[in-house]
């Protein structure tokens, strides 16, 4: 089973699908190039991982750029965001 195969592109630029929901929520997210995640918070601290492609993590304070697989960032909770896709990407959100 491969975690790719379980997300496809939608015409909205972001797609996302939840594949673990217990005590922890793991999320794959889709992203085209150019597309945006508006700005939003979650709840809990967070580890966003870059499965393939390239991306951007923004914050008021800090911009991290996710250009290769396994490139990760932390995602502190309560914390205003966006990610915008620099290429077509995929990414897991861990919570």
């Amino acid at each position: 089973m491969n975690l790719l195969n379980l997300i496809t592109a939608t015409e909205k630029g972001v797609t996302t699908q939840n594949v673990l929901k217990d005590k922890a929520s793991a999320t794959l997210i889709s992203i085209q190039k150019d597309a945006v995640l508006k700005e939003h918070q979650s709840m809990t601290n967070a580890m966003l991982v870059l499965l393939s492609g390239k991306a951007v993590y923004e914050e008021k304070e800090r911009t991290e750029t996710l250009s290769a697989p396994m490139d990760f960032v932390h995602i502190p909770a309560h914390v205003t965001h966006k990610l915008t896709g620099l290429e077509d990407a995929q990414l897991l959100l861990v919570q």
